[in-house]
C-alpha cells in the first residue's frame, strides 16, 4: 500500500502557517510535514507545532545547516510529497530548491527564484517587457562601484537595499554628492549583494493579488503607504491607508500592476506588488511570489466580507492547477470602509516599564484591532524598518478623514516610561524576571532580601 500522500510547509510557526495547515488538513484531506529552517527559531516551532491537532501533521524536521537534496532525500523515503507551501518570503528559496529536487512541477524554479533576486526580476522584466516602466539597477558589490555609477544620471539620486531583502530592512537613501564615509558605513553593515537603484520620487502604493493556473490576475486590495523621517531614516512607515475601488487611481495602479504580474510569468501564487507613481506615472518598486505581511492577507479577505477567503484561495492553487471558480470579490463591501494602519515609531532600545493609553485607543469607535499590541515588560527596538515597530494599530470607519483623525489621537493617546523613576523600574524589572527569567535567576529572586527589597519597591 502507497503512503498517504502530504504537503510540504516550511517554518510554519510564522504567519499564517497554522491556517495553512488547518485549511489543508479540513478542505484537502491532507497532512503537513513541517520544516524548521532557522536554529533560533526551535521553541518558537516547537510551541506552534504542540497546540496542533497530530492528526494535522505527518511529520516535523529541523534542518538547519542541512544541504537541500539531503533534507529531499529523508523526504522521499519517508513520505509522498505533492505540493509545498512557501507562504513566506524567507520559505520561498527552500521550498523552490526541495520541490525541485523532489521532481515537484511546482514551484516553477526559474520564476520563483527570480523573485527572492531583486536585481534579476527587474532584469527580465527589463528585456521581455521594454514597454512597461523599470526604473535602473545595478548590483554592487564595493564602494567604488558606486561612485562611479552615481556620476550617472539615473543615479544622481539612488537606493541601496540587499538584493535578497525584505521588510524594508536596510534600505539607504543617497544622492551624488552624499559623502564617502555615509556610503562605506552602509556597505559595512550589509552582508551579501547590494543593489543600487535609481531613486523614483511620488507616492508608494502596494497591491495584493493571487495568480491562477493560468497566469491571469486577481486584485484583492490597494494600500497607500504614509512614510516619514525617524531614526535617521526618511522612509519610515507611519501610516498605511485603504484605497477607494472603482477611481481612476485605483484603476491606474491595478492595471500597470496586473501587466507587471502578467509579465513575471508566475502562476498559481498570491502576490504582494510595490510600486510608486510620480510624474512620469507607475514605476515598480518591488514584488513578491507571497501574501502579505503583518495580517494584511487576512484583511484583504475581510474588505470583501467573510464569503472571501484568501487562505484558501492560495492553498487551493498551491495543490493543484483546477480552477478555483469566480473568486467572490465584493467591491461594494471593499468600498463601504476604509481601513488604515496606524504604526508606532521608537526612539530607542528599550525595556517597556510603564505604558499608557491602551484602553483609551480601544475604546475609541474607530479602533478595528491590534497588529503589534504594546505591553508592559516588552523591549522595544529602535525603529528603522516595518520590522521594528513598536506597535501598530489598524483602524476603520465609513471615511478617510475619519480613520486619519483617529490616527492623530492614537499617537498622543500611547505613551511608555513617561512617568516612572529608578524605584519603579527596578520593582517591574524584578517582578518581570521572577515571572519569565531564566529558572536560576527566578531561584534567587525568590530568597528572602529580593523579596523584600521587593516589597519596598512599590508600583
Amino acid at each position: 500500500m502507497s503512503s498517504p500522500a502530504q504537503v510540504l510547509i516550511f517554518d510554519p510557526h510564522n504567519e499564517y502557517g497554522a491556517l495553512f495547515i488547518e485549511n489543508i488538513y479540513r478542505r484537502h484531506g491532507l497532512a503537513s510535514v513541517c520544516v524548521c529552517t532557522r536554529r533560533r527559531e526551535l521553541a518558537g516551532y516547537r510551541q506552534a507545532l504542540d497546540r496542533l491537532p497530530s492528526e494535522w501533521v505527518a511529520g516535523s524536521y529541523e534542518v538547519d545547516g542541512i544541504r537541500r537534496d539531503d533534507l529531499a532525500a529523508q523526504l522521499r523515503a519517508h513520505h509522498r510529497i505533492e505540493a509545498v507551501i512557501p507562504f513566506d518570503e524567507l520559505s520561498v528559496l527552500p521550498a523552490v530548491e526541495v520541490a525541485s529536487s523532489l521532481g515537484l512541477n511546482w514551484p516553477q524554479p526559474e520564476i520563483m527564484r527570480r523573485f527572492r533576486n531583486k536585481f534579476e526580476l527587474k532584469q527580465y522584466l527589463r528585456s521581455t517587457s521594454p514597454q512597461l516602466r523599470i526604473n535602473a539597477s545595478r548590483l554592487v558589490g564595493k564602494a567604488s562601484d558606486i561612485f562611479a555609477l552615481r556620476k550617472q544620471v539615473p543615479y544622481l539620486r539612488f537606493v541601496l537595499k540587499p538584493n535578497d531583502g525584505y521588510g524594508n530592512r536596510h534600505i539607504g537613501m543617497f544622492a551624488f554628492d552624499s559623502s564617502e564615509v555615509q556610503i562605506r558605513a552602509y556597505l559595512r553593515r550589509i552582508r551579501g549583494e547590494s543593489l543600487m537603484e535609481e531613486y523614483i520620487g511620488g507616492t508608494e502604493y502596494f497591491v495584493n493579488g493571487q495568480m491562477d493556473a493560468h497566469g491571469d490576475v486577481f486584485i484583492i486590495a490597494i494600500f497607500q503607504y504614509l512614510r516619514g523621517a525617524a531614526n535617521g531614516r526618511h522612509n519610515i512607515d507611519l501610516e498605511t491607508t485603504q484605497m477607494p475601488h472603482g477611481t481612476p487611481l485605483f484603476d491606474n495602479i491595478a492595471d500597470y500592476a496586473e501587466k507587471v504580474m502578467r509579465a513575471t510569468r508566475l502562476t498559481r501564487s498570491p502576490f504582494h506588488l510595490e510600486l510608486k507613481i510620480d510624474e512620469h506615472g507607475p514605476c515598480l518598486i518591488e514584488a513578491a511570489a507571497r501574501l502579505a505581511g503583518h495580517g494584511n492577507a487576512l484583511l484583504c479577505g475581510e474588505l470583501h466580507g467573510p464569503q472571501l477567503d484568501v487562505i484558501d484561495w492560495a492553498a487551493h492553487y498551491y495543490l493543484g492547477t483546477a480552477e478555483y471558480g469566480a473568486p467572490p470579490l465584493n467591491w461594494d463591501q471593499y468600498n463601504s470602509h476604509t481601513t488604515r494602519y496606524v504604526h508606532g515609531v521608537a526612539l530607542k532600545r528599550e525595556r517597556v516599564y510603564e505604558l499608557r493609553g491602551i484602553a483609551e485607543v480601544e475604546a475609541l469607535p474607530e479602533f478595528y484591532r491590534w497588529v503589534q499590541k504594546p505591553v508592559i515588560g516588552m523591549r522595544v527596538q529602535r525603529t528603522v524598518d516595518c520590522l521594528s515597530m513598536p506597535w501598530s494599530v489598524l483602524l476603520r470607519a465609513p471615511a478617510q478623514w475619519q480613520t486619519a483623525a483617529a490616527a492623530r489621537i492614537v499617537r498622543q493617546l500611547i505613551v511608555w516610561n513617561n512617568r516612572i523613576g529608578y524605584a519603579k523600574r527596578s520593582a517591574l524589572w524584578l517582578r518581570l524576571a521572577m515571572l519569565k527569567g531564566p529558572p536560576k535567576l527566578r531561584q534567587v529572586l525568590t530568597m528572602m532580601p529580593f523579596r523584600k527589597l521587593l516589597s519596598h519597591l512599590s508600583i
